[in-house]
């Protein structure tokens, strides 16, 4: 089907049909595990991917218009268009508010923040606006802004207000707190001495503890540095 032209009704059952024929049901059976969605067709990322690209290339106005399914992999391609488009930064966001709304999945936070590399390049523009997310109410916009953070802004012009900033997020969503304590320890790998004086003050035992666990699991320190970081660790007492 030629995704380039302008999307309607018919086109859009046309492309959910088209998703269906490519369906892996060996990864389907993976994706409801590790996405925890319901509402998943079983399509490989990089398949979503190639489809978003051929979109952004074409009317992607009319397939967004229309992409109302709560499916997971039709919000990853609209997500995925996204990262494609060559539109200035704030025309961007228009968009990408509207996206946040539609997010039932982590997956579809991680894989599309991942392809936004507008970020990279408008860094001044981006920070205040993940800033503004990781201040949301919603846990998947929540996440999408520390997502933002670790992908983008874990280098000198930006560290310490990153970590001062991710540092101070209260959530009792497990999935913002397994985005603060892998934000932080990617930040330690960085910048260590930093990242210590923040990591230890952290008062949420669960993230300061799945932090030090990331750390301890990655390939980028020794040996005695991980039982140095095992020691740090916070046990429960008893009552």
């Amino acid at each position: 089907m030629n995704l380039k032209d302008k999307f309607d009704k018919e086109k859009y059952q046309e492309l959910l049909k088209y998703l269906d024929s490519i369906k892996d049901l060996k990864y389907l059976e993976f994706q409801k595990k590790i996405v925890v969605c319901d509402n998943v067709i079983g399509v490989r990322t990089n398949e979503l991917k190639k489809i978003a690209k051929e979109i952004s290339k074409g009317d992607y106005d009319s397939f967004i218009e229309n992409n109302t399914s709560n499916l997971y992999e039709l919000i990853l391609i609209e997500g995925f268009i996204y990262g494609y488009l060559k539109i200035p930064f704030n025309d961007l966001i228009k968009y990408l508010d509207k996206y946040l709304l539609k997010l039932n999945s982590w997956g579809q936070v991680d894989l599309v923040v991942s392809n936004l590399k507008i970020f990279k390049k408008d860094q001044k523009l981006g920070f205040p606006y993940a800033k503004n997310l990781t201040r949301n109410k919603n846990r998947f916009i929540k996440r999408f802004g520390i997502i933002i953070l670790l992908n983008y802004y874990l280098h000198d012009e930006y560290i310490d207000k990153v970590l001062d900033l991710v540092s101070k997020i209260k959530s009792d969503d497990y999935y913002v707190k397994m985005a603060m304590s892998w934000l932080m320890s990617i930040s330690y790998i960085k910048y260590k001495e930093k990242t210590l004086v923040y990591l230890v003050n952290i008062k949420d035992e669960f993230v300061y503890n799945q932090a030090l666990n990331k750390i301890v699991d990655s390939r980028r320190i020794s040996d005695d540095e991980k039982k140095f970081i095992k020691n740090l660790k916070r046990v429960k007492e008893k009552n």
